[in-house]
């Protein structure tokens, strides 16, 4: 009978410890978000996805070249150079007359240039956005491209 309750006994010792370490592992985890009080993040979302179903109405002075223009501090201008090729999965450099530049790409740009040859004399328009954070630093986004 002793022999049974030190078996019981370490039974229980292990399912309390995993049971413990599961619990700790979830009472640390935050899931992303920063706050230590639940209800600020709760009126957020609620506040939120308030004003998402008020803006997903159509006022009657929206466009469909409202939604498609720019972002702010956005300038968007054309160039001719020579495609250098892909530097990774979202970016091609190519020598323009100010040297070879990085520019960033959509996966469809990516398609379209994977099988050029390097040397490849293109014509593209991109757009400049100042990175947020550093205003001085500047982003290149190609819009569109193709061989010249």
């Amino acid at each position: 009978m002793l022999n049974n309750l030190n078996r019981y006994g370490k039974n229980s010792a292990w399912a309390v410890a995993v049971l413990t370490m599961l619990l700790m592992g979830t009472g640390c985890s935050d899931n992303g978000n920063k706050s230590t009080n639940a209800s600020p993040s709760a009126s957020a979302s609620a506040t939120a996805s308030a004003s998402a179903s008020a803006s997903s109405e159509p006022t009657p002075s929206a466009s469909a070249s409202d939604s498609a223009s720019p972002p702010a501090g956005t300038e968007t201008k054309e160039d001719t150079g020579e495609y250098t090729g892909l530097g990774d999965t979202h970016s091609i450099e190519i020598k323009t007359s100010e040297g070879p530049t990085t520019f960033q790409v959509d996966p469809d740009i990516v398609d379209k240039v994977s099988d050029w040859a390097e040397g490849t004399k293109v014509k593209f328009k991109y757009e400049i956005t100042s990175v947020e954070g550093d205003a001085s630093q500047k982003q290149r986004t190609i819009i569109s491209i193709d061989k010249a």
